[in-house]
């Protein structure tokens, strides 16, 4: 089956992580991630948002995905 683009989302007790993983190359990928407080909207100003680094890159969307999601959990400190 092939990858979905679209924002994954995983809600954690008191954060909310949403990653989007998008192709650079046919062969390499990267992600954008949201991090919030559960039932505040994702797009509100309070929201982190960042990307992979530039030197990040990852050889299937699921890698990316994935790491996604493990830099959206250190992000969750962050919060106001």
């Amino acid at each position: 089956m092939p990858y979905e683009i679209a924002w994954k989302k995983r809600v954690f007790e008191t954060h909310e992580v949403q990653v989007l993983v998008r192709a650079k190359t046919p062969s390499a990928w990267d992600y954008t991630v949201r991090v919030c407080r559960p039932g505040t909207n994702i797009r509100a100003a309070s929201t982190l948002v960042e990307s992979a680094r530039p030197t990040e890159q990852y050889s299937t969307p699921e890698a990316a995905e994935a790491a996604g999601f493990v830099h959206g959990n250190e992000m969750v400190g962050r919060l106001p």
